[in-house]
């Protein structure tokens, strides 16, 4: 019994931290909607849509729908991590979703990614670093 004690605490942390990597996912998808939404910054040829029920939002740019997904995976230290993987959506020869880029962030809302020209990493919901690293997703998916 102590496994499935232990296996039951295990399982109980990792909701506990899914759920809170979910609200800093949602908070950055909060913040780079309004930061697209905002005259005096965005880029009038950008769109974005929230779909945080299904743990994503999208932008498009001309004619490209990126969508940015957000999972949760284990690290070796029992912890979980968020995960936004980057798709552009394809139609032809057949509908698909192809991954071309992505991040990691942890609870605290820091990713993988140095602010460019820095060895300070982005954090994804509260300065122009989240804004740049999806302008450079969205910039990237015209590849």
């Amino acid at each position: 019994m102590p496994y499935l004690t232990q296996l039951h605490d295990n399982l109980d942390k990792a909701s506990d931290q899914h759920t809170a990597l979910t609200s800093v996912f949602d908070e950055f998808a909060n913040f780079v909607k309004d930061c697209i939404q905002t005259p005096s910054i965005a880029n009038h040829s950008i769109t974005a849509a929230l779909h945080l029920d299904q743990g994503l939002f999208t932008t498009t740019f001309a004619g490209r729908t990126v969508s940015f997904v957000f999972t949760s995976s284990l690290e070796n230290s029992g912890n979980l991590i968020g995960n936004v993987k980057c798709y552009i959506k394809k139609n032809f020869p057949e509908p698909k979703q192809v991954e071309f880029g992505g991040f990691t962030f942890d609870a605290e809302g820091y990713t993988n990614i140095n602010v460019p020209n820095s060895n300070e990493t982005i954090h994804i919901a509260n300065d122009i670093g989240t804004l740049l690293m999806v302008l450079h997703f969205i910039h990237e998916s015209l590849s």
